[in-house]
């Protein structure tokens, strides 16, 4: 067992989402570099986001997309000293380095993990927190760097992502987590959820279209940039076409869903996927990708969720007509 864990452990965090504020252990996400002369220009055209409002300080939720403009891998990006820091979920490292080299050739790319490199989540009261802890306190959207330790502030919501080597991040972890409830990678995936943030998670590769997670509206996929991966089905869609569903929150009851598991109404029909959930209090919450004509009931299999929705801290398009 590493310091690290042994801090984290010595900390007993509580399973699951609490009330704010919080401070939850970052397990759920892991690091990946990358680095060298050409990594923006290679990125440019690999992911959806617009590189350029991340050179010039924020960070973005983005993806690497299929033909089929669908979602095989999401990542956050930053850019850092030397390159670009990327947040994927933990798990999918590999399957993130493999989808982002699959037409590197010669570029002057490298993808690195970054395994000593671990990230915590704060919850509520991000701005007095960071300024005890003597941390950088960015604009909401923004990323900033200081003495090793990157922050990053949710665009719409009252939370923010410190990254940095386990040793560094230990060392702040008092002034941290001060008069804050200490939570897991489930309660930090509860505070994502409530911020209207989804990942594409294993068991919803290729299903969803950028815009349909509402990486529109978090700045997450551009559709003025130029090519890229599955650029072409994503811009007709945005152009021409009519979205059929979106994603949306909901407090439900029952156990974790798994990622992609099929959402039904009370006659069958299949209505939706899961992205994510977690537990917490009161209720455990779902992020689903859902038809935006569905009303009532949400099954999986045979039982109802009992799921109600609730508000994403950010407006949705209105739908077109």
């Amino acid at each position: 067992m590493n310091a690290w864990q042994s801090l984290i452990e010595a900390q007993h965090p509580r399973h699951g989402g609490v009330t704010t504020p919080a401070l939850a252990t970052g397990e759920h996400l892991a690091v990946i570099l990358a680095e060298g002369e050409e990594a923006g220009d290679y990125l440019q055209g690999q992911l959806t986001v617009d590189l350029k409002a991340v050179d010039e300080g924020a960070h973005r939720a983005a993806m690497h997309l299929s033909l089929k403009g669908r979602g095989l891998v999401s990542l956050r990006i930053a850019r850092v000293d030397g390159g670009y820091l990327l947040l994927v979920p933990n798990g999918q490292v590999d399957a993130t380095i493999r989808c982002l080299e699959k037409y590197k050739l010669r570029a002057k790319v490298s993808f690195q993990p970054a395994p000593d490199t671990v990230v915590a989540q704060l919850a509520g009261g991000v701005d007095a927190t960071l300024e005890r802890a003597g941390l950088p306190a960015p604009a909401p959207g923004q990323a900033a760097s200081r003495d090793g330790v990157t922050v990053l502030r949710y665009p719409h919501s009252d939370h923010a992502l410190i990254v940095a080597a386990a040793s560094l991040l230990s060392s702040h972890w008092q002034a941290l987590s001060e008069e804050r409830a200490v939570t897991d990678g489930a309660g930090a995936r509860f505070q994502d959820l409530l911020a209207g943030e989804g990942w594409i998670l294993p068991g919803a590769e290729d299903l969803f279209l950028p815009q349909v997670l509402n990486y529109d509206v978090l700045g997450g996929v551009s559709f003025k940039k130029g090519c890229y991966t599955g650029q072409e089905v994503v811009a007709r869609m945005h152009f021409k076409g009519k979205l059929k569903q979106r994603m949306a929150l909901f407090a439900y009851s029952g156990p974790e869903l798994a990622a992609g598991q099929s959402l039904r109404n009370d006659q069958g029909r299949a209505v939706g996927e899961v992205v994510d959930s977690a537990p917490g209090q009161p209720s455990a919450l779902m992020l689903a990708v859902v038809r935006l004509d569905h009303e009532g009931e949400l099954w999986v299999d045979d039982t109802p969720l009992g799921a109600e929705p609730r508000a994403l801290p950010y407006e949705l398009p209105k739908p077109k007509a």
